[in-house]
């Protein structure tokens, strides 16, 4: 049986709070400048306070959310682990089933790779075929917001060999990588290394070299 969409995020969900509360509060993240504990009180502050979650979006409020998230930062990390777990309160806008699956997704996708590739080793997960084809199809429905900043024409090409057309436009280039490693390229994790200076993010490319070199430097991210 074919998951949906809200239970690959109810799973999702379980899967990025076990995975913090297995390495615990103080490890390196993906996110400058943000261990685990702060990335997991950004989670809690998101779907639980609305009013200081809107600071992402609008810079007025942006001082209000981050004393707000200073707040929960001081949780205790088992605490705030529960609180995730548990979901939104029933008044968030999150508690909608619609709208915890248009908006959750990739948001705990890519804070749970945040957080699996924050360290000095990692390895990418398999046997998540579901996962895959929820994040390509997000990929493609959200790619002009990606690729925005992009004068060429993108197609990923997925180890299936099959393509998928992210933007159209000249001298298209190709991503070659797995929908979630394309979706981190994308929201701005690539320029992250392990120790070993091998790449945090597995993307290869192909395509005209001047339309590859002005593609490398656009800086992506949300």
């Amino acid at each position: 049986m074919r998951s949906t969409g809200t239970s690959l995020v109810k799973l999702e969900r379980s899967a990025l709070a076990d995975t913090l509360e297995q390495i615990g509060p103080d490890q390196p993240t993906l996110c400058t400048g943000w261990r685990t504990q702060d990335l997991l009180a950004h989670l809690v502050v998101r779907e639980r306070r609305p009013d200081a979650a809107a600071g992402i979006l609008i810079p007025f409020l942006a001082g209000y959310r981050s004393k707000i998230e200073h707040h929960f930062v001081e949780k205790d990390f088992n605490s705030l682990i529960g609180m995730f777990r548990s979901g939104p309160s029933s008044l968030s806008p999150f508690a909608i089933p619609a709208v915890d699956n248009l908006a959750n997704l990739v948001e705990f996708v890519v804070h749970h790779e945040d957080v699996r590739r924050g360290g000095t080793d990692f390895a990418p997960r398999t046997n998540v075929a579901p996962l895959q084809e929820a994040i390509l199809n997000r990929l493609v429905r959200m790619s002009s917001l990606f690729l925005r900043k992009a004068g060429m024409g993108v197609i990923l090409q997925t180890p299936d060999k099959k393509q998928h057309w992210l933007k159209r436009g000249p001298s298209p280039i190709e991503m070659l990588a797995e929908p979630i490693e394309a979706l981190l390229y994308l929201t701005g994790r690539s320029n992250h290394y392990q120790a070993d200076k091998a790449k945090i993010v597995n993307v290869e490319f192909d395509g005209a070299p001047a339309a590859l070199a002005a593609f490398g430097r656009i800086k992506f991210g949300l």
